[in-house]
């Protein structure tokens, strides 16, 4: 893994100062320097290499899951608060689990804390499995002495807004899934279904209704263009998220579109202004200065548009405004978290209230996604049974005729 400069990260092994085996990474320009911070850690190494990189082998090796380190913050927390030492809460952390790729992990940081980084640091050489967020939330809690009750806020910070993004997840999902299948169950009707009945169709000698017409048309042109229809579709959604991707204009107006969208807009929107209330609480009873707070808070917010407004308003702070006057001057903060944050101001309590915003606003995520559902499946089921019971009614709207049913038509 390198690092975000030029350095590169080097893996040792040797014996300490007093005569025991260490092993751990460093990160340094090249091998010369990382052979002397080593030295400097009181490290007698017998070997110094550069970190092998990704191989077809650790490309199979399972992710560290959310899950996997909400548990681990939260085991971590409960030792340190029981008085154990970091390295040794490490030691019973890996030894206490059970998955082969978690315990490799977590000796590998009690190596680097071991050979005399700080945790915040070691955590840092996993960017992929720590964001800013997580290490500058562990690293106020080393400065403060606070290790242990800052991880614990950090593990119930991460495990509510798991929550909330499974609450995002289940409102997308549903009405995906239900759009998809019908898609896929619409292009076999009329790939597969519909041609057994053409040249019956075409016997009759009359003129066809016009519902008739439209159907047969449909299939002959899926049947002719079905593997560019397909292969178009994978472009559209492969330009799509790489445009998304690559475009800061293009997902920033992607973001503002969404909140913007009927019933599934105010769900975005109250999702990302409990990420940026909760995310604020939190950095802010770390100690974190209020400037470099709503920073992160805009980083965790998961839409550009609120991050914009974030900033914003850390903007409007850092010339002398009050967080709630700053929020005022902005439309995208609704009401109740200014009024929340102008009482916690003045009571000394802001924590606390932007705690209880976050609380709000997460419980409002939670009421519209039950009620998105409620009404989308009543008006999913309108959907299927036009377009599909359409489709498998189709040949009764034809001239008078005894027909087969296709197997498939049956089943619908």
């Amino acid at each position: 893994m390198e690092a975000s400069d030029n350095r590169k990260v080097f893996i040792y092994s040797g014996q300490d100062r007093s005569g025991k085996q260490v092993n751990g990474q460093i990160t340094a320009e090249n091998k010369l320097l990382a052979e002397e911070m080593v030295r400097k850690l009181g490290v007698a190494a017998d070997k110094i290499a550069p970190k092998p990189k990704i191989t077809l082998a650790s490309l199979n090796q399972r992710i560290i899951n959310s899950d996997e380190i909400v548990s681990f913050t939260r085991q971590l927390a409960t030792m340190l608060k029981a008085g154990l030492p970091l390295i040794q809460s490490l030691d019973v952390a890996a030894e206490s689990s059970d998955k082969a790729h978690i315990k490799a992990f977590i000796m590998s940081l009690r190596n680097e804390v071991a050979a005399g980084h700080t945790f915040s640091d070691s955590l840092r050489n996993y960017p992929n499995i720590f964001d800013n967020l997580y290490c500058n939330l562990v690293s106020a809690g080393e400065i403060s002495g606070t290790l242990d009750i800052m991880l614990d806020r950090v593990a119930t910070f991460r495990e509510k807004d798991q929550r909330l993004k499974a609450n995002i997840k289940k409102a997308l999902t549903y009405p995906i899934a239900v759009l998809v299948i019908a898609g896929v169950v619409t292009a076999i009707l009329l790939i597969n279904v519909v041609p057994a009945f053409e040249q019956t169709f075409a016997s009759f000698g009359s003129e066809l209704p016009a519902f008739t017409r439209l159907v047969v048309s449909l299939s002959e042109t899926m049947q002719e263009y079905w593997g560019w229809t397909l292969g178009f579709l994978v472009l559209a959604i492969g330009l799509f998220k790489i445009a998304l991707n690559k475009s800061k204009r293009f997902s920033y107006a992607i973001d503002k579109y969404l909140l913007k969208a009927p019933v599934l807009g105010k769900i975005m929107l109250l999702s990302s202004i409990a990420r940026f209330s909760r995310t604020l609480a939190t950095t802010f009873s770390a100690g974190i200065p209020m400037l470099d707070a709503l920073d992160s808070s805009a980083g965790a917010a998961g839409n550009q548009h609120i991050a914009n407004a974030a900033i914003e308003v850390r903007d409007t702070v850092s010339q002398g405004s009050l967080l709630n006057v700053a929020m005022r001057s902005n439309s995208v903060f609704p009401p109740l978290l200014q009024q929340l944050t102008k009482v916690g101001e003045e009571a000394g309590a802001l924590e606390t209230m932007l705690n209880k915003a976050a609380d709000s606003y997460e419980d409002s995520v939670n009421d519209a996604v039950d009620t998105m559902t409620a009404l989308l499946e009543p008006a999913i089921m309108s959907f299927l049974a036009v377009v599909i019971g359409g489709l498998a009614a189709f040949p009764s709207s034809s001239p008078s005729v005894e027909l087969q049913y296709h197997p498939l038509i049956l089943a619908c």
